[in-house]
């Protein structure tokens, strides 16, 4: 009988596992009890799945402001139309799409909020995402240097090569690079790429910035890491304005913020 169900199972004679010329009589499992194990299977599966994904949040920066951040809860604003675009078709072919995103512009212009945004998505969709600043990266990974730290060098590095997703804010906001914070770069762009994982970058850097060797040759001596994520990334310009410097001179002018933005003043 079904443990489950209750009803007769049916039997049927097999070839002894052990003793080749014997046969034996063995029940057949009923239909229900395939789909416990199955269900439970996936249910572990599951489990498994959202441990890994609450293991690597406790990485990211700001994890409560950033859980905050929303498409719904963006303000639509001249200049950023394209980086939000981007965001949203990168949530959408998340899952065919390996290549990752390289928002600049201007700071204060909504880059992180939609980077954000768009890892929230794809959180609630099941994937593992990593928000993290690089300031914050940096000076984490430097911690590990003292033996009471409580995390270590490896598990942040691996947590950055095993998510689905790393965002890393406000790259190359260091003027200057110590030797190791390089090696910090290379490392997590060169096992991102060989692991077929995105990152999604977001930077103050200007488009004669973006286009000048000086910004290539501030991460190696050759540059070549610097053209391996661009390589490995879509670069969108933010045209948005600083929000933060349109809410003062809007409020100077006694315009909107607005007619700010858009010259009515």
């Amino acid at each position: 009988m079904c443990g489950h169900c209750g009803e007769p199972k049916e039997m049927k004679k097999i070839q002894h596992p052990i003793l080749k010329n014997e046969t034996r009589w063995v029940p057949i499992a009923c239909e229900c009890e395939i789909k416990a194990i199955d269900d439970f299977r996936e249910e572990q599966k599951q489990k498994e799945k959202r441990n890994r994904i609450k293991k690597l949040l406790k990485l990211s920066s700001e994890l409560e402001d950033m859980r905050s951040k929303t498409f719904d809860n963006f303000i639509d604003r001249k200049g950023t139309e394209n980086a939000k675009k981007a965001v949203l078709e990168a949530v959408e072919e998340f899952e065919s799409n390996s290549k990752g995103l390289f928002i600049f512009g201007e700071t204060g212009n909504g880059k992180t909020h939609l980077t954000a945004a768009g890892g929230n998505e794809l959180i609630k969709q099941g994937y593992a995402v990593i928000f993290i600043t690089e300031k914050d990266l940096f000076k984490r990974l430097d911690a590990t240097k003292n033996f009471r730290n409580e995390e270590s060098f490896q598990e942040i590095m691996s947590a950055c090569m095993d998510a689905d997703l790393l965002i890393w804010d406000d790259f190359l906001s260091s003027q200057r690079l110590s030797n190791d914070e390089k090696d910090y770069i290379f490392q997590i762009t060169n096992g991102r790429e060989r692991a077929n994982r995105p990152i999604w970058f977001t930077s103050n850097l200007t488009p004669q910035e973006m286009d000048s060797d000086e910004i290539a040759y501030r991460i190696d001596d050759r540059g070549r890491t610097w053209w391996r994520i661009l390589a490995n990334t879509r670069a969108v310009f933010n045209r948005g304005m600083n929000r933060r410097k349109a809410t003062v001179m809007a409020q100077a002018y006694g315009v909107s913020v607005e007619d700010y933005e858009n010259g009515r003043y």
